[in-house]
């Protein structure tokens, strides 16, 4: 490599930065040069650039076949709990319908659907799915993507209530306290808003204080008293069914 500048012929030569405009062939073959005497800026081949470029070149089409020859493996092999949530749900597993129940009720990774909702939601609650029979209590009460219908709502909510769902609970109470889908009944209300409470829902503990003067001692008391039994029964929740389930009837 020359260490004289060609114009001046001085020896004060120093590297010279690179521009936009020196062209990709130069950048990658040549290294610019600068004289400190005359100014002069000028080029000299470097053989050591073509070598790296040889050596990047063959590393990315070693990698590119590396890539070819070593596909992933088929979907059959993917262990169980990375099938998707839709295949799960389809083949009855109830966990898998509530998820696509909520999904389409949320929009979450697919289009907003409350029809779709509340199938999946029937579909889990229908194999004993406390969380999907609150859900399909919910929307049968609200009538979104099902003909609205308070008295199947009401049963719907009552069986996860049952079971010691606490939003439930709280649900049932409110459903007692307004008569919808059922008789208006404050010391059942008391009485669902009183086990929501003690589940820490502070709604439902001020849901059910508003209704203490409201009832007569013997009342509260009876209440109470149900309230230990139904909480103690529901210490140990029953097991849920599995079994495959069918699309719903229309409520």
């Amino acid at each position: 490599m020359p260490r004289t500048c060609p114009q001046c012929g001085s020896g004060k030569i120093r590297g010279a930065s690179l521009h936009t405009h020196d062209g990709l062939r130069r950048m990658l073959l040549y290294t610019p040069l600068r004289c400190r005497d005359c100014r002069h800026r000028y080029w000299v081949f470097n053989p050591l650039k073509p070598l790296l470029l040889l050596v990047a070149v063959s590393a990315l089409v070693g990698f590119t076949t590396w890539l070819a020859l070593d596909p992933p493996g088929p979907a059959a092999s993917l262990p169980a709990d990375s099938v998707l949530p839709h295949a799960r749900a389809e083949q009855g597993n109830a966990e898998a319908q509530l998820h696509m129940g909520m999904r389409y009720a949320e929009g979450d990774g697919v289009i907003q659907n409350d029809k779709e909702a509340a199938r999946w939601f029937a579909l889990a609650a229908k194999q004993g799915l406390a969380e999907a029979q609150y859900q399909y209590g919910l929307v049968l009460l609200q009538g979104r993507g099902v003909v609205q219908d308070y008295k199947s709502g009401f049963s719907w909510i009552e069986k996860p209530a049952q079971r010691g769902h606490a939003k439930a609970q709280y649900s049932l109470g409110e459903l007692y306290r307004y008569g919808t889908g059922t008789a208006i009944d404050k010391s059942r209300a008391y009485l669902w808003f009183n086990l929501a409470a003690a589940q820490g829902m502070d709604a439902a503990a001020k849901a059910r204080d508003s209704l203490v003067w409201q009832l007569k001692p013997d009342q509260l008391a009876a209440m109470q008293e149900e309230a230990r039994r139904i909480s103690h029964s529901t210490a140990t929740p029953a097991p849920v069914q599995t079994a495959p389930a069918t699309a719903p009837a229309t409520p």
